[in-house]
C-alpha cells in the first residue's frame, strides 16, 4: 500500500502512536539510569586506642538560608468607617436608665396615691362612725330630753292642779265669806254679776279699796258688794308662796245673790 493511498486521518494517528512510543522509551530509559545512579561514600577514621583527650568536634557552619522570597503585596479592600456604636449604646443605656427612673417615680407616685386614698377613705370612716355615733348620742339625749320634759311637765301639770286646786277653794272661801256680808235686799230678786279687783296682803288684810270694774247696773247693790269686802276684812288665803302670789291681785267675779 503506497503513501499516496494512505487517508489523512489515518497518517495522522500513525504520527500520534509513534510519538507516544518515543515518549515511552525516554521515559524508561530515564527512570532506570536514576535508579542505577550509585550513593556516595561515607568516610570512617578508626583508633585503636582512645586519645587521653578527645578533640572537639569541628561543627561545619551550616549554608545560608536561602534568601527569602519578597513579599507580594496584597491589596487590602479599604475597611468601612466604624459606626459609632459606643454612642449610640451608651445613648441607649441612658434611656433606659431614665425609663426605668420614670417607671420607679411613677410606681412610686402610685403608692402614695394609693396610701393617701386609703387614708382618705380611712377618714371617711372614722368621721362617718363619729358622725353616726354623735347622731346616736344626741338622739338618745333628745330621748332623754324629751322624757325628762314630759316628766316635768306632769309634774308642772301636776303642780298646777294642785295649786289650782287651792286657788279654787280659797276663792271660793272668799267669795262665801263676802256673801255672807251682802244685803241681798238691795240686789233685787234677779241674779245681777259684778266684778271688783282687789289687792292682798300675805295676812289676807285689804291693801287699798275694792276697784268696781264692772257694775251690776244697781248702784246700791254694788255698794252693798263693796261694804261686804270691807267688813269681811281679812280675807282667807293660802300660806304657799307660790300660791299666794295669784291672789296678790285679785280679780273677783260676784253674783251676790247665789
Amino acid at each position: 500500500m503506497s503513501a499516496q493511498t494512505l487517508s489523512p486521518h489515518r497518517f495522522s494517528a500513525g504520527v500520534l502512536a509513534l510519538l507516544v512510543h518515543v515518549a515511552f522509551l525516554a521515559l524508561l530509559v530515564f527512570g532506570i539510569s536514576w535508579q542505577a545512579k550509585e550513593p556516595p561514600g561515607v568516610v570512617v577514621d578508626l583508633w585503636s586506642d582512645l586519645p587521653v583527650k578527645a578533640a572537639k568536634p569541628v561543627v561545619a557552619p551550616l549554608p545560608p538560608p536561602p534568601p527569602e522570597p519578597a513579599p507580594v503585596k496584597k491589596m487590602e479592600p479599604k475597611p468601612a468607617p466604624p459606626v459609632p456604636m459606643r454612642n449610640a449604646d451608651i445613648a441607649l443605656k441612658e434611656k433606659r436608665k431614665q425609663q426605668e427612673t420614670q417607671l420607679k417615680e411613677e410606681k412610686r407616685k402610685q403608692q402614695e396615691a394609693t396610701q393617701k386614698q386609703a387614708q382618705k377613705t380611712q377618714m371617711l370612716q372614722e368621721k362617718l362612725k363619729q358622725e353616726a355615733e354623735a347622731r346616736q348620742a344626741k338622739a338618745l339625749a333628745d330621748q332623754q330630753q324629751v322624757a325628762q320634759e314630759a316628766v316635768a311637765r306632769a309634774a308642772q301639770a301636776k303642780q298646777a292642779a294642785a295649786q289650782q286646786s287651792i286657788v279654787d277653794d280659797y276663792t271660793s272661801r272668799i267669795q262665801s265669806k263676802i256673801r255672807q256680808k251682802v244685803n241681798q235686799t238691795l240686789c233685787g230678786n234677779g241674779n245681777p254679776q259684778l266684778e271688783f279687783d282687789i289687792t292682798l296682803l300675805p295676812t289676807g288684810q285689804l291693801r287699798g279699796n275694792p276697784v268696781l270694774r264692772k257694775g251690776s247696773g244697781i248702784a246700791a247693790c254694788d255698794m252693798a258688794v263693796e261694804n261686804a269686802i270691807l267688813q269681811s276684812d281679812p280675807l282667807p288665803v293660802p300660806t304657799q308662796p307660790e300660791v299666794f302670789s295669784r291672789f296678790r291681785e285679785l280679780h273677783l267675779t260676784f253674783r251676790p245673790n247665789e
